[in-house]
């Protein structure tokens, strides 16, 4: 004799298998990057520090001081290290992505100054870069011609205050970035 339960058979519906997804190793960047990867993205930052300098001297010999080239640096410099390190900005990165966007900005000043003098001087910019003469006149002016700075100083504070305003955003995503 048959039992009425053993012909009712109760079954558990399975559980969907979720498909198997490959991700390429090349996307997937390590939760916090290695040491060698944060030094090759600062490395390749630093390619911004010229390419700043030049684009801030086009615009200072044309007669503008302008924001752009400050964000311009800025995204450049946080973009060359993403590509460089493969990975995120961290909080030790963000301190060294910070010191090449601030060195730029104050070289981009110097260069400024450097031009104009090339220019007062009334000389070729190959020979005023080659000549040692050239440079110790440019620094006795830097440093001990306080008339030069009193004429500057308009000039600088208005470049100063353009590039923290073409800085700005992106550093502060770039804090927020790096305290994740």
């Amino acid at each position: 004799m048959s039992d009425a339960h053993d012909d009712q058979s109760t079954t558990v519906p399975a559980e969907p298998v979720a498909p198997e997804v490959s991700v390429p190793p090349e996307l997937v960047g390590p939760a916090v990057p290695e040491p060698e990867r944060v030094a090759r993205g600062l490395a390749l930052a630093l390619v911004v520090i010229p390419v700043g300098v030049a684009a801030w001297v086009l615009l200072w010999n044309i007669g503008f001081i302008a924001s752009i080239v400050s964000y311009g640096v800025s995204f450049g410099a946080v973009w060359l290290y993403r590509v460089g390190s493969k990975a995120r900005v961290t909080r030790a990165s963000f301190w060294g992505v910070l010191a090449i966007i601030v060195v730029t900005v104050v070289l981009s000043l110097g260069a400024g100054i450097f031009s104009d003098l090339v220019q007062a001087v009334g000389i070729p910019l190959s020979e005023a870069l080659s000549e040692p003469q050239f440079w110790s006149l440019f620094w006795r002016n830097i440093f001990t011609n306080g008339d030069l700075w009193s004429a500057y100083l308009p000039q600088i504070v208005l470049a100063l205050a353009f590039a923290a305003l073409g800085c700005y955003r992106t550093i502060r995503m770039l804090a927020n970035e790096s305290r994740r």
